[in-house]
């Protein structure tokens, strides 16, 4: 471990790399402790699961015309792909046939917009009240809220979604999200497989438990899932304000997973359009299911999962959700894509003890809420991650943005003059 570092910081993900850029930056001692064996969080890219890279978690640079990240990306000369037309439409598998549908005209896109609209009036109530249940479609719309808030409507505030700044600019990230997040990393102070315990704020500083023995330093970033500290995973003392208790009991993590199959070959020949979903309203008992295919031309097809039913996929275990997502596939390919298949693998941010789901949402009536994560705790303690973001929610770069903020906090409690931020800066 770094001796007597000024400041420590749990977790090694988008928001604890910000943070410790941010520390860089000023010349402040530092060390971020990770409980995992990598770094990233829920940026992650594989590359030996199915002998092609694939990103188990962030894919995508959201807002990417203002997105911090893509400019990173850009100085590391980073890959992604411009956006193109075919990330403005989908195509959904129907009653038996392919059916393409414009985002700005489709029904499912038009009622999406339309939760986001009721939270802009100032309504702060579920998705659900929203939406007609009684529609034909609805059970597709339920799917790709699961898909866009990693919750069922029911539990998905208008507000929250509204609150959310988009600019529609997304651009797949060809070389990996996760790969950008280790690279962004690589000259920091990383302890890996140190997992934290406890933390005591102490009149002029804090001191931390870990398995690998104490750490004391001025002042502590607390970078790590939601979930975590709604699960009380680390201990606090002298104990977290009540009204941080219950924003982590209304701002809590919803649930996400993918399944990744590889090919012999390209099979998808004629999908110039990188969504499918497959998906029969005539069938109450088939479940929809996302799958990029093909992505960047690799022969692979990565299936996407959310909400509730994310979390039962997980809980079944990686073999069940396997060949749901490759029966799903044969519906709409035919059975011959079954020999096509030469790997597979899966996620499994549900039952990781370190993560516990996908990202964070607001309960209906509760959007105000995330207010709380951006206070100070005990004038030491100071959070970071995607959570805590007021308007990039459940984005790596809003993590990100939130741990270089949390740097600054955490400097001038310890007696350091931060001066202004500089979200470009890398070590030289």
């Amino acid at each position: 471990m770094v001796q007597n570092p000024d400041i420590v910081i749990v977790g090694a993900g988008a928001a604890g790399i910000g943070a410790g850029l941010g520390l860089t930056r000023l010349g402040i001692p530092h060390v971020i402790l990770e409980a995992k064996q990598r770094v990233g969080g829920r940026a992650f890219s594989d590359t030996s699961s199915i002998g092609h890279l694939w990103d188990h978690g962030a894919h995508w640079l959201h807002s990417g015309d203002v997105n911090v990240l893509r400019f990173m990306a850009e100085k590391l000369k980073h890959k992604f792909r411009p956006e193109t037309p075919a990330v403005t439409s989908f195509r959904s598998f129907i009653d038996g046939q392919w059916k393409v549908s414009e985002f700005a005209t489709d029904y499912v896109w038009t009622k999406l917009e339309e939760i986001v609209e009721a939270g802009r009036n100032g309504r702060d109530v579920s998705a659900e009240s929203v939406l007609d249940r009684s529609h034909a479609m609805y059970p597709l719309l339920r799917h790709w809220c699961q898909l866009m808030y990693s919750n069922d409507p029911n539990d998905i505030s208008t507000r929250d979604a509204a609150n959310y700044s988009d600019s529609h600019v997304n651009l797949p990230v060809e070389d990996g999200y996760g790969a950008l997040v280790a690279r962004l990393s690589r000259d920091l102070p990383i302890k890996l497989g140190v997992t934290v315990k406890s933390i005591e704020v102490l009149g002029g500083g804090v001191r931390l438990e870990t398995n690998a023995g104490t750490v004391t330093a001025k002042a502590c970033i607390l970078a790590v899932p939601a979930r975590m500290m709604e699960r009380q995973r680390i201990a606090i003392k002298p104990g977290l304000p009540a009204t941080l208790h219950q924003a982590f009991a209304e701002v809590t993590m919803g649930y996400g997973e993918k399944v990744a199959l590889a090919f012999d070959r390209k099979v998808f020949d004629g999908f110039e359009i990188p969504f499918a979903d497959v998906f029969d309203p005539v069938s109450p008992e088939t479940r929809p299911l996302n799958f990029e295919l093909h992505p960047f031309g690799r022969p692979i097809a990565v299936a996407h999962v959310g909400g509730s039913f994310a979390r039962e996929l997980a809980q079944a275990g990686p073999a069940v959700m396997t060949a749901f997502a490759i029966d799903t596939l044969v519906k709409a390919f035919g059975a011959d894509i079954r020999q096509r298949i030469v790997a597979s693998a899966t996620t499994g941010w549900t039952m990781d003890a370190h993560i516990g789901g996908a990202y964070s949402g607001a309960a209906p009536g509760r959007a105000g809420s995330r207010k709380i994560f951006s206070e100070p705790v005990h004038e030491r303690l100071f959070m970071a991650g995607e959570h805590v973001h007021q308007h990039y929610m459940a984005t790596a770069h809003g993590a990100y943005e939130t741990g270089l903020d949390a740097a600054h906090k955490a400097a001038a409690a310890a007696g350091f003059s931060a001066g202004p931020k500089d979200p470009l800066w890398l070590p030289s």
